[in-house]
């Protein structure tokens, strides 16, 4: 009787501590099941971001698509408009707009065509938009050939300059930039030649050319949207000796 007494209470603590083992893996399986059900929804989430990431990339594209789709519509409408406005001003005023006839074809197939000089210009200007240089100086320089004499063929010239100056090509920038000052003596885009020259000369390592070339400017064309510009970099150029206190007699 003694033996069996004795051994209740550590037959009552071994089946407590069985309970207790029970409740803790069942604490460890909802755990477990928890985690499981925490992943699931957190993969969950992270597919339907990145589903939606797509989705408005996708939409980013598309918007980007469309709006390059506008601005060409509306650069060919522009081109349509001055094509307008020229046969005006050359009805009323008489001077000749950027359009020459020229025969396509020898004999009975021989036809005569009306070329374009917007043409010209908006394909440059599309070849320059993409970074394509040397395309865009072809249609520039396209332009010139066939309308030496147009009103615009400043700007064609200045964008041929342009191309060239984006390329870092600071001696031919610098040479296409002159044509515009010497050829083109009472355009509106003289100073921004000149600036842009002054640019090109000080890229060079010509400073003292640049030096001249802001002088000019800013003699030449004082209330040009440039001088403050070149203001400030002529002043960088100076160099002002520092003044040395005089010594005193002896």
């Amino acid at each position: 009787m003694t033996v069996a007494l004795a051994c209740t209470p550590a037959f009552f603590g071994q089946r407590e501590i069985e309970r207790d083992m029970a409740r803790t893996a069942m604490h460890i399986e909802r755990i477990y099941q928890l985690n499981a059900e925490t992943q699931n929804l957190v993969n969950a989430q992270l597919k339907a971001l990145e589903t939606k990431r797509k989705t408005d990339s996708e939409l980013t594209l598309r918007s980007l698509a469309e709006m390059e789709q506008r601005v060409e519509d509306l650069q060919e409408t522009l081109g349509i408009v001055r094509s307008q406005v020229e046969e005006i001003r050359y009805r009323t005023v008489g001077e000749s707009p950027d359009r020459v006839p020229i025969q396509v074809g020898n004999g009975d197939r021989a036809s005569t065509v009306v070329l374009e000089g917007n043409q010209f210009l908006l394909d440059g200007q599309r070849a320059l938009a993409r970074q394509d240089y040397a395309a865009a100086r072809a249609a520039f320089q396209e332009f010139l050939e066939q309308f030496p004499n147009s009103r615009r063929a400043v700007d064609a010239q200045m964008w041929i300059a342009e191309t060239l100056y984006r390329e870092s090509k600071w001696t031919e920038a610098r040479a296409a930039y002159l044509v515009v000052e010497q050829r083109y003596l009472a355009s509106r885009r003289v100073p921004e030649a000149l600036m842009k020259m002054a640019l090109c000369e000080t890229e060079l390592g010509q400073e003292d050319q640049a030096v001249t070339t802001l002088e000019r400017l800013i003699a030449k064309y004082p209330k040009c949207d440039q001088i403050e510009r070149a203001n400030e970099m002529l002043r960088s150029f100076i160099k002002v000796e520092p003044q040395v206190p005089p010594r005193p007699s002896p």
